[in-house]
């Protein structure tokens, strides 16, 4: 039987379809974009938001989305397949789901780039994760007005989806090969205006516009105490490493 897992891959997929080829550029033109800013964005760390606001600072066409699977390993660029072993020549910030060695693997980057990501309390992430992906495949497959019943049969309970390895500790898998000392920057998505604000003043932006988007709301009455142990428990390395960064953000990291 298929599961929720498998409708997540469905999902992309479907979300993916009506997109244009590969895209492929020529080569970098001469007087190309100057990279200034690597964000990496983990799911359900404000992403959406965050990239709004890094175009209304850099400019829309100057922001490029890149995403890299961590499985897959498939390249894409404003969610359309990417061939090319250079970055979009007019990319001043990339930002999107990739980790640094994947980057580093499929582009050449030049060295000393502000690399920056945000962090977010594991559990209420893992939380997040599940009920955003279950609300976007409930819309994909709008059953209650084609008459189907596929996504009872298909779904996973938020525990089988949590406990499912490649759902677990993401942070440190968007992180590897990165240690937080050396990140130019860490937000906090439970601290997100001040966080903004500081890294507002690391990088002097004079002014910057402030976006909320895809907020899935409360789920304190759908998940009991006992399922938020067990999520914990099965993302220790995130919880270590989201603890890690509260405590130097106390002691002033990444402060202007």
């Amino acid at each position: 039987m298929l599961n929720f897992i498998i409708m997540q891959h469905l999902l992309k997929k479907w979300l993916g379809a009506g997109k244009r080829a590969p895209i492929e550029e020529k080569g970098p033109p001469a007087g190309e974009a100057a990279l200034e800013l690597i964000s990496i964005h983990i799911p359900k760390t404000a992403g959406t938001s965050f990239r709004n606001t890094l175009r209304g600072v850099y400019g829309e066409q100057s922001v490029v989305r890149l995403d890299i699977g961590l499985v897959r390993q498939e390249v894409r660029v404003e969610e359309e397949l990417y061939n090319q072993p250079f970055l979009p020549a007019h990319a001043r910030v990339i930002h999107g789901h990739f980790s640094y060695p994947l980057l580093l693997k499929n582009f050449q980057v030049p060295e000393g780039i502000p690399v920056i990501t945000w962090l977010r309390d594991p559990v209420e992430r893992v939380i997040s994760n599940y009920f955003y992906l279950a609300r976007r495949l409930a819309e994909e497959l709008q059953e209650e007005r084609k008459g189907l019943n596929i996504l009872k049969k298909m779904q996973r309970s938020l525990l089988e989806y949590a406990n499912y390895e490649p759902s677990q500790n993401r942070m440190s898998k968007f992180l590897e090969g990165l240690k937080l000392e050396g990140l130019f920057f860490v937000g906090i998505q439970e601290d997100y205006s001040h966080s903004l604000e500081r890294l507002a003043g690391l990088l002097e932006w004079r002014d910057f516009p402030v976006f909320h988007h895809n907020q899935t709301g409360s789920h304190d009455s759908l998940v009991s105490p006992q399922e938020r142990e067990q999520i914990r428990a099965w993302n220790s390395q995130d919880v270590a490493l989201y603890e890690k960064a509260l405590e130097m953000v106390a002691k002033g990291k990444w402060a202007p």
